[in-house]
């Protein structure tokens, strides 16, 4: 007896078809955002566009490690200095957004597009701004006899041009910060700024060829405690729990704030679901007890963020700053 083919309705066809495409899509995604990293033997490589020794370096392999420790897969920071970590920067924006290449960038983020005439990147498009991970309020320091902030504006005033403070290099936030600070008060302050992150930059600070300079305060702490510093204020908007008695700078000029950040970006394009993944793996290593405490006792803040308040952050910097570097006319004209 022959058998007659099975029929189905057109309806049952339907459902059954969008039922098929739903977990095919569902395990094809599923497949994505977890990679099998382990059996492909590929290494996620997180660029830090800076030497290796400085903040971003530091913060960048803190994050590395915490990714492998926490996703039990291979991440490895590679240094690629340059340019004011530009160069870095563009290697990110011209990898696949496969999430294989990861970026550690600092607050120079923010201002780099109106330091440089023609990057090869846009700052906000040609990126996925993961997140945030530590923010520190800058000091700013003196190792000459002011005994505060206004003594050291009373002697700018009195004398325009002199009163000096170094920097490691033009554009960063140690340069554009003092600028900052000295339109606030309505003085001509002289920078001095250290090519290539500034060798002598700290040792001509201790020894006193200039004013002041203005930095996190995890680098400058050491030396105010041992007394080769003087801070006469921070620039967070509340005292530092670490220097309880010094004033804010914005207790003598309101509006005044200055601290700088690391995160994380990604090329452009990341699926939202690997970043999801990778910042709450950063969350939770940045505030596991001994890391954190750590961090804290050193100047940093944690600040793990979504996507989208780190771009608002970057914005908002980009903005105020840029409008002093057009002031200024620095950078490439």
């Amino acid at each position: 007896m022959r058998t007659m083919p099975m029929t189905i309705a057109p309806t049952r066809r339907k459902t059954l078809f969008v039922s098929g495409m739903a977990a095919c899509l569902a395990t094809c995604a599923l497949a994505f955002v977890a990679p099998a990293r382990a059996e492909s033997g590929k290494t996620t490589q997180v660029i830090v566009p800076y030497s290796a020794g400085g903040t971003t370096d530091r913060i960048g392999r803190l994050v590395a490690n915490s990714l492998s420790q926490e996703l039990g897969e291979p991440f490895v920071v590679v240094n690629k200095p340059g340019a004011g970590g530009t160069l870095g920067t563009a290697e990110v924006a011209r990898a696949k957004p496969d999430g294989y290449t990861l970026g550690v960038v600092f607050d120079s983020q923010a201002v780099n597009q109106h330091m440089f005439r023609a990057l090869s990147y846009d700052t906000f498009k040609s990126f996925t701004y993961v997140t945030l991970v530590v923010s520190a309020p800058h000091v700013l320091v003196t190792s000459k006899p002011y005994a505060s902030l206004p003594a050291l504006m009373q002697a700018a005033k009195a004398r325009p041009g002199t009163v000096s403070f170094g920097s490691t290099g033009q554009g960063t936030s140690n340069h554009l910060y003092p600028l900052l600070l000295g339109n606030l008060a309505h003085v001509d302050l002289l920078p001095v700024p250290y090519q290539g992150g500034g060798g002598s930059f700290l040792p001509d600070l201790l020894s006193g060829r200039y004013d002041m300079a203005s930095g996190t305060l995890g680098y400058f702490l050491p030396y105010i405690k041992d007394g080769r510093l003087h801070a006469l204020a921070t620039g967070g908007v509340k005292r530092s729990p670490l220097l309880p008695n010094v004033p804010t700078v914005a207790e003598t000029y309101p509006g005044f704030e200055a601290s700088s950040w690391v995160g994380v970006i990604a090329p452009a394009g990341l699926p939202k679901e690997v970043a999801d993944k990778l910042r709450n793996a950063i969350r939770r290593a940045f505030n596991a007890p001994a890391l954190k405490e750590q961090l804290l006792a050193e100047g940093y803040d944690i600040e793990v963020s979504s996507s989208d308040d780190f771009v608002a952050r970057v914005r908002a910097e980009s903005d105020r700053l840029g409008a002093l570097i057009k002031d200024k006319k620095l950078g490439e004209q």
